[in-house]
């Protein structure tokens, strides 16, 4: 099988040392929620994309994701340019995490890619995963040079002592730490049982004080609220359809033995 990974440029934007910020489907879709809420406020549009044999559909199989409208597309991530103001800022997001073998080779991609256009920082967002209700609302964050550490702690996220990031999230820091560049991850604590999208808003609180961004965070609140009441009607429905088969099984007579 040949193997490839190949960047398209769609538009060429105009950007001085952006901050490289990666976004990727994982536990609780927590970076790639955070990433294409940003993405969505500001109004952006990819101008590149990247595609690759380590990109895969979910299931793990190969081929095309097919739209509603009967459109399809090959899985791919994509860059998205902010140049509006100071830090210039380049989104990454897709609809996939590479292959377990393909981790390394993509993300190489993605650094030389972005490097081209003075990138020193990446910011790689994604879930902590916890069964822990007291944990869960806060970002957990972990860097490579020690002034980061301290303008982490500055925004009250709770730096990660022990344990291990992994997937792209994981792998693009470890990479970016290799070329120098400032590495922070920031992790959403989540349950990881669905899209965690109050993980998000947190990790968002904190990302966008770093960038000095303002996002109206109105719209992610409705979606939270709407989200709790569709959790919430769905444990009644499991409730009730439990206690219907608990009461039938009562009811049944005692067995009777020959």
């Amino acid at each position: 099988m040949t193997v490839w990974t190949k960047i398209y440029v769609l538009e060429e934007p105009k950007l001085e040392k952006p901050i490289l910020i990666q976004g990727l489907p994982g536990l609780g879709f927590v970076g790639k929620l955070t990433v294409t809420y940003l993405i969505d406020e500001l109004g952006l549009k990819p101008f590149a994309r990247l595609y690759s044999t380590h990109l895969t559909l979910l299931d793990g199989s190969t081929g095309i994701q097919i739209n509603s409208n009967g459109t399809f597309f090959l899985p791919k991530f994509e860059f998205y340019a902010y140049n509006q103001k100071k830090p210039n800022i380049i989104f990454l997001t897709g609809d996939t995490q590479p292959t377990i073998y393909g981790q390394y080779e993509v993300a190489e991609h993605v650094l030389d890619f972005v490097q081209k256009y003075g990138c020193e920082k990446i910011i790689a967002i994604g879930g902590f995963q916890t069964p822990f209700e007291r944990e869960l609302g806060k970002v957990y964050g972990v860097f490579n040079k020690p002034h980061l550490g301290e303008e982490l702690k500055s925004l009250g996220v709770s730096i990660t002592r022990s344990g291990a990031i992994t997937g792209a999230c994981g792998i693009i820091l470890g990479l970016g730490d290799q070329r120098n560049l400032e590495s922070v991850g920031l992790l959403g604590a989540t349950k990881g049982e669905y899209p965690d999208m109050e993980a998000a808003r947190e990790v968002l609180k904190v990302v966008t004080k770093i960038l000095g961004l303002e996002i109206n965070l109105e719209k992610l609140n409705r979606e939270i609220i709407e989200m709790k009441r569709r959790l919430e009607s769905l444990h009644r429905i499991q409730t009730e359809a439990i206690g219907q088969v608990t009461r039938e099984f009562r009811r049944r007579p005692s067995p009777f033995y020959v």
